[in-house]
């Protein structure tokens, strides 16, 4: 990324996470810990989560977070820390474009997945995504899907990607969903982040343990 469109990037996250964080002061680790399902350590006075297969500590009430995250998974998190409201998981699943307000910004994320899974994992190896998946803490599961890993976001937020490989008929295709709780825990926008972090994980991580061929 160029340095100006690093800083510009780096603008608009410090001047959306400084709301977020305005927002959480003076909430209780308690009332925090029950409606997320994070844990609190008491001693350090940190959250402790994992996310995408990544011990993550949060200072409070600084949320500060170590190791340091990509900006968008970073506030993501605060958004979530805040409207969080305990709800528990329904079992089940619903495409982003069926969140309240998410017909335009969720079916259009729909939309992208589908083409980003079937251009970059339609045509790779099942033990490959299966091996990339599980590096970044998913848990495969059966599914009518030829691949289905369910990627624990944050604790009452899973996101579930399912996978048909390409066979010498059909190209691959695939798609993620959400519990349909999903809204008592993130807007569509949110949802959205969260969506295109994983993507982006995926396709960093496939290419880390094999290349890009």
């Amino acid at each position: 990324m160029k340095r100006q469109e690093k800083l510009t990037t780096n603008r608009a996250f410090q001047e959306m996470r400084k709301p977020a964080v305005e927002r959480l002061k003076g909430r209780s680790s308690k009332e925090i810990a029950t409606n997320t399902h994070i844990e609190f350590d008491k001693e350090t006075s940190e959250f402790l989560l994992s996310s995408m297969g990544k011990d993550i500590r949060i200072s409070y009430p600084q949320y500060e977070m170590t190791p340091e995250l990509d900006e968008w998974h970073h506030l993501v998190t605060l958004l979530y820390m805040d409207r969080a409201d305990g709800t528990p998981l329904s079992s089940q699943l619903i495409a982003f474009g069926d969140l309240p307000g998410g017909l335009a910004r969720g079916g259009g994320f729909d939309r992208q997945c589908e083409q980003t899974i079937s251009r970059q994992f339609g045509r790779k190896p099942a033990e490959h995504i299966q091996k990339v998946c599980g590096s970044l803490g998913a848990e495969i599961i059966p599914s009518n899907a030829d691949l289905c890993a369910v990627f624990r976001f944050f604790p009452l937020y899973p996101v579930t990607l399912k996978i048909w490989f390409a066979d010498e008929e059909l190209d691959g295709s695939g798609k993620m969903l959400l519990d349909k709780s999903a809204e008592h825990f993130l807007d569509v926008e949110g949802a959205v982040t969260v969506g295109n972090c994983i993507l982006e994980a995926l396709v960093n991580r496939y290419r880390e343990m094999y290349g890009t061929d």
